[in-house]
């Protein structure tokens, strides 16, 4: 076998070896992304199993503990105060026309998710360059009010929309209301509107002023920011207010 020869005979050796190593790659490759689909899918089934048990539950029993709650408690040490629970037929029926109208005008006519709401707020957040505008509903935001936490991100947003939809299904719209209202955000370690007309006006729910309820609509977008009073130093709250003013004289 002549030099030439031999070159020749290792640099196909070589060629041989390079394309088994490439096969070996890809075939590893390939192995991982099915362990990751498996994976991925059961994470999904035990997540839908956890939230269709959740939900079938809450429809009947109130929640005894949130993420949220648990989450402002550790990492912020925020001292719950009481909730005070309050029925929907409790609570003013002007109160939740005004909620609905600021937070979910479309509530009772989607089936847990605003489609264009999240398309516009993607658009925007795109626009501005970082995620500000989340385009939740207020079974989305109850879902991540019992189940997740209010770190912002396209991970949270995606099982706010899986976990909202099958809530959805399970629960009454008027159900998902008045959970909302009696486990949202009023305030460092205020959740529920018993607590927050408690804590705000000392009163009961049902005896709030028009203009009380306005002010306690208005502050839910930014509670640990503002309160019923300072809120108006802040123009997209006063707006916000001054809406509600024209729409609940």
């Amino acid at each position: 076998m002549t030099l030439r020869e031999r070159l020749g005979f290792r640099r196909h050796l070589r060629n041989i070896r390079a394309s088994f190593k490439k096969a070996n790659i890809a075939l590893l490759l390939k192995h991982a992304v099915i362990i990751a689909g498996k994976l991925l899918l059961y994470v999904h089934v035990v997540l839908f199993i956890l939230i269709l048990i959740l939900s079938v539950l809450y429809s009947a029993i109130n929640p005894p503990i949130t993420t949220l709650i648990v989450y402002r408690k550790i990492f912020f040490s925020y001292t719950k105060k009481p909730i005070e629970y309050v029925t929907l037929d409790n609570i003013p029926k002007k109160f939740q026309r005004m909620m609905i109208r600021v937070e979910d005008h479309k509530f009772y006519r989607h089936a847990g998710i605003d489609f264009e709401a999240l398309i516009n707020a993607y658009q925007i957040n795109k626009r501005i360059g970082r995620i500000r505008y989340g385009g939740s509903t207020i079974t989305m935001q109850l879902a991540r009010t019992l189940f997740l936490v209010p770190t912002q991100s396209y991970l949270r947003k995606y099982l706010e929309i899986l976990f909202a939809l099958e809530m959805d299904l399970i629960m009454k719209k008027s159900r998902i209301l008045e959970l909302y209202l009696n486990y949202c955000e009023w305030g460092k370690g205020l959740y529920g509107i018993g607590a927050a007309s408690s804590y705000y006006y000392n009163k009961n729910v049902n005896k709030l002023s028009t203009d009380e309820c306005r002010r306690l609509v208005t502050i839910l977008s930014s509670p640990l920011r503002y309160n019923v009073d300072t809120f108006i130093s802040r123009k997209s709250m006063v707006r916000r207010y001054e809406f509600l003013v024209s729409q609940f004289p």
